[in-house]
C-alpha cells in the first residue's frame, strides 16, 4: 500500500499542477486537487458518463440498491445503460439534455478535479469516480466517498428508471406487492365529520345471513361528539380485489417504502411527522397539521406487508386525493 500511495503522489506531483491537501493515511482520508480542472463545462453535449453509486432510498426489482449509470458509444449511437442490472437502449435528446439538468441542478462541475475518499468505510460509502465527456472534449471527473442519499445521485436514478420504463422495460422499478390485501380502514376527518370505512365483528343480533364479520361505515360528528350512526354490509366477493386494484395505481407500497426517509434531520421520522411520499420525497417539514382534514389508511398483504398512512398535512391530504376519491366512490357505492 505504502508504494503505490508513494507511486501515485509522485505521479501526481510531476504530471500537472495538482494540490495534495492532506498526506494520504492508511485507513484515513486523502484529499487530492487537481487546480487546473475547470469547474464550468460549457458544452452542454454528453457523449459519456460513468456513475457507480449506491443509493438507500432506492432499489431495483431484485432489491438491489448499486447501479452503475453510464452513457456509451456503441456502433456510433450513444447508449443509456445500467450495468448492475444489465439493461440498455439508445439514448435520445431528451434524455441526455434531462441528464445534463441534472448535472447542471447540483452544480456537479464545481467538483471537477476533486479526489476525496475517506478508507475503511463499508462498502456503500466508498470512494466512487464519477466521469462525464463531453462533445467539445471537456471532461468532469471527480472522486468522492459515495452518499447514499446524494440528491443529484437519486434524479439520475429516477431519470434512467422512468425512461427505461417509458420504453417499455422496466427492471429499474421494485417490484409490485403482488400478495392479496387481506385487510383495508380508511377513515376521512374532515367539515367536523368523521367517516370511517372498515371490518368490523358484530354480535349474533346485528349478524347478516349468519355472518358476523362485516363491512362497516361509520360516521361520527366531531363537533358535537356525537354518533351519526353506522351501516353493515356484507363483503362482496371481489371486495379485496378491487382495493387492491385501486391500490396498485398509485404504487402505494413502494411509495409507503421511499418515504420514511428525513434528509434534513438524517433519521427515518418522515412518517411520524405525517408525511408519506404522495407530495414528494422531500417535504416541507415547516408544514404545520391541519385543523380539520385528517386521513387514516391501513392496508394489510397477505405477505405481512403493512401500509400504515396516518396524517394531516394538507399537502400530503391533497395529493392524495385522485387515491382517496377513488376509493371513497367505491366504497360509497357498497352502502
Amino acid at each position: 500500500m505504502a508504494i503505490v500511495l508513494a507511486c501515485a503522489m509522485c505521479f501526481l506531483f510531476g504530471a500537472c499542477d495538482k494540490k495534495i491537501e492532506d498526506e494520504p493515511v492508511e485507513g484515513g482520508n486523502t484529499v487530492m486537487i487537481d487546480n487546473n480542472a475547470p469547474k464550468h463545462i460549457s458544452s452542454k453535449k454528453i457523449i459519456g458518463f460513468s456513475a457507480p453509486v449506491f443509493l438507500s432510498n432506492r432499489y431495483s426489482g431484485e432489491e438491489s440498491h448499486e447501479f452503475e449509470f453510464a452513457v456509451e458509444k456503441v456502433d456510433d449511437k450513444l447508449m443509456a445503460v445500467e450495468k448492475v442490472n444489465d439493461v440498455s437502449m439508445e439514448a435520445d435528446e431528451d434524455f441526455l439534455n434531462s441528464l445534463q439538468e441534472i448535472i447542471d441542478k447540483y452544480d456537479l462541475a464545481s467538483l471537477n478535479g476533486i479526489y476525496d475518499v475517506t478508507a475503511g468505510l463499508p462498502p456503500e460509502c466508498q470512494g466512487n469516480e464519477i466521469k462525464v465527456e463531453y462533445e467539445s472534449g471537456e471532461v468532469l471527473s471527480f472522486t468522492k466517498n459515495n452518499e447514499p442519499f446524494a440528491w443529484w445521485a437519486e434524479d439520475v436514478y429516477d431519470l434512467y428508471a422512468s425512461y427505461f420504463t417509458a420504453n417499455g422495460n422496466d427492471s429499474l422499478n421494485p417490484h409490485w406487492e403482488s400478495s392479496p390485501v387481506t385487510r383495508v380502514i380508511l377513515e376521512l376527518r374532515k367539515d367536523g365529520i368523521k367517516t370511517r370505512y372498515s371490518d368490523v365483528n358484530v354480535s349474533q343480533e346485528k349478524a347478516i345471513k349468519g355472518e358476523t364479520h362485516l363491512l362497516c361505515k361509520s360516521m361520527y360528528n366531531l363537533k358535537k361528539d356525537k354518533d351519526i350512526g353506522d351501516k353493515y354490509i356484507l363483503f362482496p366477493e371481489d371486495y379485496f380485489e378491487k382495493i387492491a386494484d385501486i391500490l396498485e395505481a398509485y404504487d402505494i407500497v413502494n411509495k409507503y417504502r421511499l418515504s420514511s426517509y428525513n434528509y434534513e434531520t438524517g433519521s427515518y421520522s418522515n412518517h411520524d411527522e405525517g408525511f408519506f411520499g404522495f407530495s414528494g420525497l422531500r417535504p416541507d417539514h415547516s408544514e404545520k397539521d391541519s385543523d380539520d382534514l385528517y386521513v387514516t389508511l391501513h392496508i394489510v398483504y397477505e405477505s405481512g406487508t403493512r401500509v400504515n398512512i396516518d396524517t394531516a398535512k394538507l399537502s400530503e391530504i391533497e395529493a392524495m386525493q385522485p387515491l382517496l376519491k377513488q376509493l371513497e366512490a367505491y366504497l360509497e357505492g357498497l352502502f
